[in-house]
């Protein structure tokens, strides 16, 4: 089973063309089971098309087992079952677009 490792708002995750931080970690309710979702901001710094940057929702997936345990640096991990079906994609998509207009919608599989 899948875990996701939790990240504090604020903390910053560089990658090769940029980076993005996460502003805030969240849970609703969904077909009586409690979902993961995690908003934050990307900035593209150095790319062939110039600097960008984007909000996003990425959703791990259903919670499993709430923080059940750390990490060797202490960061607590969340087991989770990735949303996988398209139909429910849709939904949870329409739920968040309303939460969060012109935010990418990712979930992870």
């Amino acid at each position: 089973m899948p875990e996701y490792l939790h990240q504090e708002p604020g903390t910053v995750i560089r990658f090769i063309a940029g980076y993005y931080t996460i502003v805030e970690e969240g849970r609703i309710a969904h077909r009586n089971r409690e979902l993961i979702y995690v908003v934050g901001i990307a900035g593209v710094e150095s790319s062939c098309c110039g600097t960008q940057g984007c909000r996003f929702v990425n959703i791990p997936g259903y919670c499993v087992a709430w923080k059940h345990r750390l990490t060797e640096s202490g960061v607590p991990v969340t087991l989770v079952e990735p949303v996988e079906s398209e139909a429910e994609q849709r939904g949870i998509r329409a739920i968040l677009e309303r939460l969060y207009p012109h935010s990418q919608i990712l979930f992870s599989v």
